[in-house]
């Protein structure tokens, strides 16, 4: 596949270099994904601020929220992403095995299970919730606040693995080896996977 060209920090244009100087903040390295993001400088821009906004008086903690990122980056077949949220994961105090089962979308715990669910739902039927998932999250203690706070995360990741199958960037983390988008990928496209 034909990918976009990585914007290198030091030659970048000053919108650019404001964009990934924000990514570098938030995340503490400007990875490749936001380096080809780069060739867009207000779309980075408004995703980091959206990410900021989003940790402003946030009720998921980061444990929960990488949960989620990494069933997400399975769901939508991001191998890239995949790889980067089993490293961000075990710095946020998940356990391989732990980020493994999000990937396959299993809660580290019954709290988190449910969310889970909530998750799964929301990505694979574009929002639509059943009345018993919702019933099920919420009796597990989630706010509408968080639920929206997870529909959040949904949409800044889901927007990150566009731009990672559109741009392919090469890859900055160990791949995670039982990652199959077959198996943990929706069924509505056809597997992307690099090498």
């Amino acid at each position: 596949m034909t990918g976009m060209t990585p914007i290198d920090p030091a030659n970048a244009g000053p919108d650019a270099l404001a964009a990934m100087n924000e990514a570098k903040a938030q995340f503490g390295a400007v990875i490749n994904l936001f380096k080809v993001a780069a060739n867009a400088p207000n779309v980075l821009m408004g995703l980091m601020q959206m990410k900021k906004a989003m940790h402003v008086g946030n009720e998921l903690d980061a444990k929960l929220t990488e949960q989620v990122a990494m069933l997400v980056s399975a769901l939508n077949r991001c191998d890239y992403c995949v790889n980067v949220h089993m490293h961000v994961g075990k710095m946020n105090g998940l356990s391989e095995q732990e980020m493994l089962g999000a990937m396959a979308g299993k809660g580290a715990d019954a709290k988190a299970q449910a969310l889970m669910d909530y998750a799964n739902e929301v990505v694979r039927n574009r929002g639509l919730v059943s009345d018993g998932t919702m019933r099920k999250v919420r009796s597990a203690g989630f706010s509408d606040k968080a639920l929206l706070e997870t529909v959040g995360v949904i949409g800044f990741y889901t927007t990150l693995q566009y731009i990672r199958h559109v741009a392919d960037p090469a890859h900055d983390f160990p791949v995670v080896r039982d990652f199959d988008p077959e198996r943990h990928g929706t069924n509505d496209g056809p597997a992307y996977v690099t090498a």
